[in-house]
């Protein structure tokens, strides 16, 4: 009889530690997905939903448009070819007045379309010049700006997903998943591209290929996403907060700010007291309160910027640093109105 092999008991241990985190890793992938893949199968159901509608009255549109010509086919050939008048035609269509005005429309909108496209022609030579010049003027403007600093990590995806998922749960909830979105930004590559010469010929892709990697369900509601993005950036200019400082630190719910029992920057209990002012009386739909930070930035509504300024001067008055505390205390117990 041979001798039975010697077992090494190190590496019996080592092969099953291994076994114990693979497992523990499939476990917690197989969590992972359970909480999150059907939050991604929605949100791309949901787009492809709306791609098909939009297809669907676009062919309904086409077809109605090609029924018309049909009817008025006979007339635009008349009309195309022998030149006739409105008499001539009233004659001939035997005093058909409804046909000869749906003819009328047919005619003005394919006579829209030729001028559209002789413009065209005109403008194309010089359109590629002024907007290469517009375009590195923009590019020239923002790198005398220097690029943003923010206070908080990089989100990770589960991060972004989860606020994503309560995004409509209130208007502290809306800003907070813009200010994610806003943060992002500083963590990805969007610099300029350029070519041989040194001529600008593109930008990197930023939150946009960061998404397409990373939440492809996201990705194709960019526009969406880009929408909280520049709300969360609106609300920074309203409140008055300077980088590094996010806009979810005007929430005042421990997320940004650190715990509750931490008293931030006086510019931040300020910001805080003017984000209270903006959220009071604001309906509960990310849309209005996107409505109301548009309002307050525009500079044609005399009204809301006079009333923005009141209240910027208002409590730069009444919160102090002797203050701030009592203020901060007062304003976490204070619900967002969302």
């Amino acid at each position: 009889m041979g001798r039975r092999p010697r077992v090494n008991p190190a590496a019996m241990s080592a092969t099953k530690a291994d076994n114990g985190q693979a497992t523990e890793a499939d476990s917690r992938l197989a969590a992972w997905l359970a909480r999150y893949e059907p939050v991604e199968r929605e949100i791309i159901e949901a787009h492809e939903r709306r791609i098909a509608n939009r297809a669907r009255r676009r062919a309904e549109a086409a077809r109605r448009f090609a029924a018309l010509c049909e009817a008025t086919e006979g007339f635009a050939v008349v009309w195309r070819r022998e030149g006739w008048g409105v008499r001539e035609m009233l004659r001939w269509a035997d005093g058909d007045v409804p046909t000869l005005l749906a003819l009328t429309r047919w005619l003005g909108a394919g006579a829209a379309r030729r001028v559209d496209r002789a413009q065209s022609r005109l403008r194309r030579p010089l359109y590629y010049a002024r907007e290469r010049a517009r375009r590195e003027a923009l590019a020239e403007e923002r790198r005398r700006v220097g690029g943003r600093r923010t206070t908080s990590p990089c989100p990770t995806r589960e991060d972004i997903l989860e606020a994503w998922i309560h995004r409509r749960d209130s208007h502290a909830a809306a800003v907070r998943f813009g200010s994610m979105v806003h943060d992002l930004e500083c963590y990805v590559d969007n610099s300029l591209l350029r070519d041989e010469a040194g001529a600008i010929v593109g930008r990197r892709g930023g939150v946009k290929a960061w998404l397409q990697e990373n939440i492809p369900a996201l990705y194709v509601r960019y526009t969406t996403v880009m929408r909280y993005k520049a709300m969360a950036k609106k609300l920074r200019q309203v409140v008055g907060l300077a980088d590094p400082v996010p806009a979810e630190a005007v929430l005042g719910d421990g997320h940004a700010a650190g715990t509750r029992a931490e008293i931030p920057d006086l510019a931040v209990v300020r910001a805080r007291a003017v984000w209270l002012e903006v959220v009071a009386g604001v309906r509960g739909s990310p849309t209005a309160l996107m409505e109301r930070l548009d309002a307050l930035t525009n500079p044609q509504r005399v009204k809301d910027a006079n009333m923005l300024a009141g209240w910027r001067a208002k409590y730069e008055n009444e919160i102090t640093v002797r203050m701030k505390s009592r203020w901060w205390r007062w304003m976490t117990k204070k619900r967002d109105g969302g």
